[in-house]
């Protein structure tokens, strides 16, 4: 997607005051700290990482979030790469990544990760199916049109390769071997699909959900699946966690276990209401190690230096649309989620 632009009024910020207010968010929402018997595991777009022009201060901040976790899957790591590299080195010196090559969108998927906490197993590699290993199937889209629902069924719709493939990696921690499939779905020409283009888009993007989950609970069965411990995390595009969504039906339609993180904070959009984000298990062991999860909604901590400066605005929408428009310059339009697992 196009980089976000630079705000018309500058705003500059302190960096030390800026971490001072995440540390108390992170303990207004309990975030636990890392522990040696405990995984955080998080996932994060960080909007056109690579592409949008960012400054050290806004590196120092999210990596600031970053630190908080000991492994995070991260999405839309543009083609140059480098300013993930700098991330990692702003962590520490225990710190590193790991990415696949570029896509669609011309996107990298990356794992961030403490070496002193994790270890990289054997299987990293793209998630390739190709048409025939998906079979052709029914897709009804649900939508709205002038405030009444509607639905559209594309008959024998045909899987179409992933616009990104899936990066898979497996990683180590404590008593846990486990394997992540990081991923970045199809959005398409997205929002509401009040037209026949834009649901036959929404379908191909069901199709991708349908085939990841598909593909997670297949490997997950299987005596020769490297590892069985399979999680699904990334941007999948999900707009609401609702069973009249459409890929949401498809995520759980395999049995794939999605974390409500919209029951607490809201979504993974500044805006709190989509959840286009999401962490969700194959059947099996892991589910029982999970202590917690949630959205750190950081946006809620930070620039309220900013907030006060654009108090002359007095439109609710228009002063909190100039303000997220900072947010997204600066760090992203989409919250991290987290979720930690008991690794003993």
């Amino acid at each position: 997607m196009p980089p976000h632009g630079a705000p018309d009024d500058p705003f500059h910020f302190r960096v030390a005051h800026e971490k001072r207010a995440l540390d108390d968010h992170f303990a207004l929402r309990n975030v636990p700290p890392r522990a040696n018997d405990r995984l955080m595991l998080a996932c994060w777009n960080i909007a056109n990482f690579g592409v949008q022009n960012r400054s050290d201060n806004a590196l120092d901040l999210i990596a600031h979030i970053c630190n908080r976790f000991d492994l995070i899957a991260l999405q839309e790591v543009n083609e140059n790469w480098h300013p993930l590299a700098e991330l990692a080195d702003r962590l520490g010196p225990t710190w590193d990544f790991i990415m696949s090559d570029t896509a669609g969108n011309h996107e990298r998927l990356a794992y961030l990760y403490d070496t002193a906490r994790v270890t990289p197993k054997r299987l990293f590699g793209e998630l390739a199916l190709r048409k025939n290993d998906f079979p052709k199937r029914d897709v009804t889209v649900h939508y709205t049109y002038y405030r009444k629902p509607k639905s559209e069924t594309f008959t024998d719709f045909e899987f179409q390769p992933f616009d990104r493939n899936p990066y898979l990696g497996s990683f180590a921690c404590g008593a846990v071997d486990l394997t992540l499939a990081n991923c970045h779905l199809y959005y398409g020409k997205g929002g509401n699909p009040t037209t026949v283009d834009k649901r036959r888009a929404y379908a191909r993007r069901m199709m991708e959900v349908h085939a990841l989950a598909r593909w997670a609970d297949r490997r997950s069965k299987k005596d020769t699946t490297y590892d069985q411990d399979i999680i699904l995390l990334g941007d999948m595009n999900v707009p609401t966690m609702t069973v009249t969504q459409g890929t949401y039906r498809s995520l759980i339609e395999y049995g794939m276990q999605p974390l409500k993180y919209t029951s607490r904070v809201g979504g993974s959009n500044l805006a709190g209401d989509k959840s286009y984000d999401q962490i969700a298990f194959a059947p099996g062991r892991m589910q029982g190690r999970i202590l917690d999860y949630d959205t750190f909604d950081f946006d809620m901590a930070i620039f309220a230096g900013l907030w006060d400066k654009l108090s002359h605005i007095t439109d609710d929408k228009k002063r909190t649309s100039a303000f997220r428009s900072h947010v997204n310059y600066h760090i992203s339009d989409h919250r991290p989620l987290w979720v930690q697992l008991d690794v003993s």
